[in-house]
């Protein structure tokens, strides 16, 4: 069996290796624009801060590692077109035949239609060039002030860089407050408050309407002219869908799959941030361009096309940062959110200690959790804190995706030790504030 994969990112790579370890005979090839194999986007902006030294250091594995697993690497190489009557992949460098053909085509940056957009200075964060143009700039042009459009987390996560190495930074976001996605205005102004603490600004509810000077020298919000050397544009993604729609495969947002990830076409798999899956609350389709769902995906691809049984379930989307030392975890519908969807929800907060009142160290943590009146089940979370808010955030979304009830989170067993937790955890007391609704 020849199997050919699409993309050299997380998930194509990903899928590459699981694939290897599932079929020692099968011919993979793995088709890519870029010269190398897999880096984690996610770690970008800790090599512009410096925390990482080197660009490629966020490289998972070289070249020569796939190479040696028998995978045939065609990287710098372009999929211009897939002819589905004759199986083959159209490239710049020939054609290649499949059996499978998996689709890992990624995301491209989102980029607004501003005025100077295109100007030196200008730059989008979503690959190892562009982090490397950013370096370079500021290691000739040393900005003093930046601004950063759009309050997602690459836009966050880029502006804490920023602010690390000594500049004036500002973030400009279009909805009223930062995360706008993923977490409430409650919680949202918590994260804004350690931003601003360590340096970071913020102007709302406004957008850039152009970008000055080449290289750069400031930006125009409304009538207002802000001086800046840098800007980042962080105005979120889109999935690359051209190839697959060229290919009369049904597109929406992102390419359609079913449950085995598979496109309208049966032989051919769509991952990854271009795939498009089921939300786990609502039940509609969705874009699930994480990480961690990119690697769920590959495995589901590569178990299916081995002839396992096994389907990807829908997602909640479970995500976190850490902006200047504080942890934001999130997952599912937020409340906002909720009554958009017409989906009523009992909402439990709770705002409290890492640690038992009475032991030194404890750092504040805020846990909001929402479940669906209906049913009660847990269906989204948000928690902000100094410390283990991973570990909580992983604990609530693996209950929600097992069904979890109010009553669950309620009674749920946990652990405690002074140095670490409470005797009742944050999450449970929070679940207690929302169980109260229900009565």
């Amino acid at each position: 069996m020849k199997i050919v994969v699409i993309g050299s990112g997380t998930a194509g790579s990903n899928f590459a290796l699981f694939m290897r370890k599932l079929d020692r005979k099968a011919e993979i090839v793995v088709i890519g624009k870029e010269g190398t194999m897999q880096y984690s986007p996610c770690a970008l902006p800790h090599v512009i801060s410096g925390t990482i030294e080197k660009p490629e250091d966020v490289i998972v594995f070289p070249n020569e590692f796939y190479e040696k697993q028998k995978i045939k690497l065609m990287l710098n190489t372009e999929a211009k077109a897939i002819d589905r009557d004759r199986k083959v992949v159209i490239t710049d460098k020939g054609e290649v035949p499949y059996d499978k053909l998996v689709l890992a085509l990624g995301s491209k940056a989102f980029i607004p239609p501003i005025k100077g957009v295109q100007n030196e200075g200008v730059f989008t964060l979503k690959s190892l060039d562009d982090v490397r143009r950013i370096k370079a700039y500021i290691a000739e042009r040393k900005p003093k002030r930046a601004v950063v459009i759009g309050a997602g987390l690459i836009g966050l996560e880029g502006a804490e860089a920023f602010a690390k190495l000594g500049m004036e930074v500002l973030v400009v976001e279009l909805m009223d407050r930062l995360m706008p996605t993923m977490l409430d205005k409650d919680t949202a102004k918590l994260v804004q408050k350690e931003m601003e603490a360590n340096g970071v600004s913020f102007r709302f509810g406004v957008g850039v309407s152009e970008i000055i000077g080449s290289p750069v020298e400031a930006v125009r919000i409304g009538e207002e002219k802000v001086p800046a050397e840098l800007v980042l544009v962080a105005t979120g993604v889109r999935a690359n869908t051209d190839l697959a729609k060229e290919a009369g495969l049904e597109v929406n947002r992102g390419i359609v799959v079913n449950e085995h990830l598979q496109t309208s076409d049966p032989d051919i798999y769509a991952i990854g941030d271009c795939a498009e899956v089921i939300d786990a609350v609502t039940g509609e389709r969705t874009l699930s361009q994480l990480g961690t769902s990119a690697v769920r995906m590959a495995k589901v691809a590569a178990e299916h096309i081995a002839g396992k049984d096994v389907s990807f379930r829908p997602v909640f989307n479970t995500a976190i940062t850490e902006l200047f030392g504080l942890e934001i975890g999130t997952f599912g519908i937020t409340e906002e959110r909720a009554k958009k969807e017409g989906i009523e929800v009992a909402v439990g907060k709770f705002k409290g200690s890492t640690k038992p009142e009475y032991y030194p160290g404890g750092k504040p943590i805020t846990v909001k959790v929402l479940f669906r009146k209906s049913d009660r089940k847990l269906v989204g979370a948000q928690i902000v804190g100094g410390e283990r808010v991973w570990g909580r955030i992983m604990t609530l979304s693996a209950l929600a995706q097992k069904g979890a009830t109010v009553e669950d989170i309620v009674y749920l067993e946990t652990a405690y030790a002074p140095p670490i937790s409470p005797t009742i955890d944050p999450i449970s007391v929070a679940a207690e504030m929302a169980l109260r609704k229900f009565r």
